[in-house]
């Protein structure tokens, strides 16, 4: 299995708009960061978790050749802006893209982008089909061929989907870590976890080093990478402080499993 990190940065990516780094050096190439998204490659599949506004550049700066099935976490805009661009991306590819989704989710895509449910003529001539598919809120699915584990953690107002596959699991955009979830992220080799305020607590609905460090000492993976970084993290900074077996995650990363 392969995953590689497609980007890593909060909503507003680093450096934000007007070139604001905060406390991120600009010097340093690996605070240059596009919004959270992973590509899971395993058994000859290609899975994309979010398609966010940097969707286009990702895929082109990680020279990306395929993609199968779309994993959605929650419906906020860094998470799903480049999803109008998937009827362009099945038209390249030659074949279909599964979307999964779970019911909230699923809710906001409909919102966001209506017109991609009706006829998909009208969002890219040529285009082939884009399937809609519902996530379970809790429990084990399959997407083309391989099976997985989902499971939900609270996110602002809405809750937002965790994904285990094997031994690796993702978990972008949370605030608790309810004692449900983390029994099925026991015995993990490897766990992409969000940490967007670093060390510096926020009510904003995300995560900070101190619950980090909790989760951590009770699910115990093998090894750790931050990801979903805003600009109060600067890469060395920071990674100097992390725990033992704990890397900050970089955009173009690749990890082999």
């Amino acid at each position: 299995m392969k995953i590689t990190i497609l980007g890593s940065g909060s909503a507003y990516g680093v450096p934000m708009m007007f070139n604001t780094w905060g406390n991120a050096d600009s010097l340093n190439p690996k605070n240059n960061r596009t919004r959270a998204s992973i590509l899971i490659e395993a058994e000859g599949k290609s899975v994309l978790v979010d398609c966010g506004p940097d969707f286009r550049e990702q895929i082109n700066k990680n020279n990306v050749k395929n993609i199968d099935a779309v994993l959605m976490t929650h419906g906020h805009y860094d998470h799903i802006a480049g999803i109008p661009e998937l009827p362009r991306a099945t038209k390249l590819l030659g074949h279909g893209i599964d979307v999964y989704a779970a019911i909230g989710t699923m809710a906001e895509l409909k919102n966001s982008f209506g017109y991609l449910f009706k006829d998909k003529a009208e969002a890219e001539p040529d285009s082939k089909s884009i399937n809609w598919k519902l996530l379970p809120d809790f429990g084990d699915f399959s997407i083309s061929g391989l099976n997985l584990i989902t499971c939900q953690l609270p996110h602002h107002s809405m809750m937002s989907s965790a994904f285990r596959y094997q031994n690796f699991a993702y978990v972008t955009d949370w605030q608790e870590m309810p004692a449900n979830v983390m029994a099925k992220l026991q015995d993990l080799d490897l766990l992409i976890l969000e940490c967007n305020n670093g060390t510096e607590p926020a009510d904003n609905g995300h995560s900070d080093l101190f619950k980090v460090k909790e989760v951590l000492a009770k699910i115990n993976p093998k090894k750790t990478i931050l990801t979903h970084l805003s600009v109060r993290v600067d890469h060395e900074t920071f990674l100097a402080s992390l725990p033992k077996n704990c890397l900050l995650a970089y955009d173009g990363m690749e990890i082999e499993i």
